[in-house]
């Protein structure tokens, strides 16, 4: 399939800062302290970036994109075995999930989705069989206030659809920023599958200790795995 975004080839890689010989103590700390805003920096960039590629979609584009999206998912083992789905629901830029859940749903699958509590912290939160949501913050479709919120022995044997702004080939994935999934994630022994458009892989990201690296990705034209 044609990519469908802009310029899909422009990747940003990580800088190098050189400093002057200093004592060892001060040389590390300044060195750790010019990395980290090198890789906040290279990572501001590349969300503006990424983001505006898959703002700028075509309509048509995007659908075709969902559609093949949805079919890949669908083929992977780890989904025919899940009994519980932990997803997203779509900003109106993301793959749009919703039919796939829906489907899920209909075959006995337990659906989750996230559920915003206050600043970035949300939690995950279970549909109930008509798949009511309300409009939550950012006027983004969550589980309503009554929706019992999902026990982590639930989770921890859920298939996590992730969503993301980049991926790379080695699997990590560059979020908002905001840590919202490294927080859900953290603990879970569920399998990760990022939920990207082609447009959104880059050459590779700077990480930190703190970044959990995908398990897959599931683009419109491709599944891939991380190397164990």
């Amino acid at each position: 399939m044609p990519n469908p975004c802009i310029n899909p080839r422009r990747h940003l890689r990580g800088t190098c800062i050189l400093t002057r010989p200093a004592p060892a103590a001060a040389a590390l700390s300044g060195n750790r302290l010019k990395m980290t805003v090198s890789k906040q920096s290279d990572k501001k960039s590349l969300r503006r970036e990424k983001l505006l590629l898959r703002k700028s979609m075509a309509p048509d584009a995007r659908y075709a994109a969902d559609a093949a999206i949805l079919k890949n998912l669908e083929s992977l083992p780890e989904f025919a075995e899940a009994s519980v789905i932990a997803a997203y629901a779509s900003d109106g830029t993301e793959p749009d999930l919703m039919p796939l859940l829906r489907r899920a749903a209909g075959t006995g699958k337990t659906i989750c989705l996230p559920r915003w509590l206050n600043d970035s912290n949300y939690e995950m939160a279970v549909l109930d069989g008509d798949f009511k949501t309300v409009s939550g913050k950012w006027n983004m479709p969550e589980p309503p206030p009554d929706a019992p919120p999902a026990e982590t022995q639930l989770l921890e044997r859920a298939l996590w659809l992730v969503p993301g702004v980049a991926f790379d080939e080695n699997c990590a994935r560059l979020g908002r920023g905001k840590g919202i999934y490294d927080r859900l994630l953290a603990g879970t022994k569920g399998v990760s599958a990022g939920v990207f458009y082609d447009c959104q892989q880059t050459a590779g990201l700077p990480t930190e200790p703190h970044d959990r690296p995908l398990d897959i990705v599931v683009t419109e034209s491709q599944v891939r795995r991380r190397k164990q």
